[in-house]
């Protein structure tokens, strides 16, 4: 046993303040390097563009042939954790306007575009975060290959509940009522019309108009992705008026029952300048052939005064007996 010799002082009172050393010097490190991290900095970074617009008649989506050098000023932080980590990412540009891209050859694909024309879009791409101070990089190029196009119709998809006593006076109109599809020709080909979001409203008792989006179709892009909509609605009255069920073009010898000889009709007119109608301005007819061919039959409204807007009619056949 070794005993310690009298009067010998220890040095930094031991182990203890060994440790209280070595965590007193990483927590000054770390400070220095929070300081330090906080602190702005110039940097160059590289990315590829994405860039989406709308050429016509061309996919509406590439990725720069080349990269895009940035110097950029953002916190060290920023730059570490951002700016570092995503080079070799491709930045996305949105809605790129299509006068920023220039034919490099009038036969090709490809395209050319000056990054300081969207100078604004890269720095909104970048965030608040970062300060986009110089573009290395005077000239990026851009392949757009030709797609496949054909033209069609837009359906409205309608979700509109209508008021008591209020319905529609016409269908839902759209401009435009057709749009250019683009795509592969094996997707278009089979594609006949496109719809829009359901257009809706609650108790409506006017008339209707705004603007909504297409559905999306995956592979798929519209010449335009929202269409005009507009509806005519006002409040209705309705009528009913009992109207004998004739005979179209039957020879002279012809004798046939038709049971019952009157159908109800039942029909729907705008409030304003509404009157009731008698049987004599309807026509309510069954053709002589169609008798020849079946015993019930279901009669036609031949005609009817303008401005009706629904009819109905009671029964919707007819028995005819030769």
């Amino acid at each position: 046993m070794i005993l310690p010799v009298k009067g010998e002082k220890k040095i930094w009172g031991g182990g203890r303040n060994w440790i209280i050393l070595v965590f007193s010097l990483l927590l000054a490190f770390f400070m220095w390097s929070i300081m330090k991290l906080s602190a702005s900095y110039s940097s160059y970074v590289r990315y590829r563009i994405e860039a989406s617009t709308n050429i016509p008649g061309r996919s509406n989506t590439a990725v720069s042939t080349d990269v895009l050098v940035i110097g950029a000023k953002s916190t060290g932080f920023h730059i570490i954790q951002n700016l570092q980590g995503a080079q070799g990412n491709a930045l996305l540009l949105d809605d790129v306007d299509v006068k920023h891209f220039h034919k490099y050859r009038e036969d090709g694909d490809l395209f050319y575009l000056l990054p300081d024309n969207i100078r604004q879009k890269i720095q909104d791409a970048l965030g608040a975060d970062v300060k986009v101070e110089t573009l290395a990089t005077d000239t990026l190029f851009f392949v757009f290959p030709v797609q496949g196009n054909r033209k069609v119709a837009v359906v409205a998809s309608s979700a509109i509940k209508y008021g008591k006593q209020f319905m529609p006076y016409s269908e839902i109109l759209l401009k435009p009522d057709s749009v250019l599809i683009y795509g592969d020709e094996a997707v278009i080909s089979n594609i006949h019309h496109v719809t829009t979001q359901a257009i809706k409203s609650n108790d409506t008792q006017h008339s209707l108009s705004g603007v909504v989006k297409l559905n999306p179709l995956k592979g798929v892009r519209f010449s335009q992705d929202e269409i005009f909509y507009s509806q005519e609605i006002g409040r209705f009255v309705e009528h009913t008026v009992n109207v004998p069920v004739t005979i179209g073009n039957a020879p002279s010898y012809a004798n046939v029952a038709i049971v019952p000889q009157e159908v109800t009709i039942k029909y729907r007119q705008p409030f304003v300048g509404a009157s009731a109608y008698s049987q004599q301005d309807f026509s309510v007819v069954v053709e002589y052939d169609e008798i020849l061919r079946k015993d019930v039959v279901k009669p036609n409204v031949a005609r009817m005064p303008e401005g009706i807007l629904t009819i109905d009619m009671e029964p919707k056949f007819v028995e005819c007996v030769l």
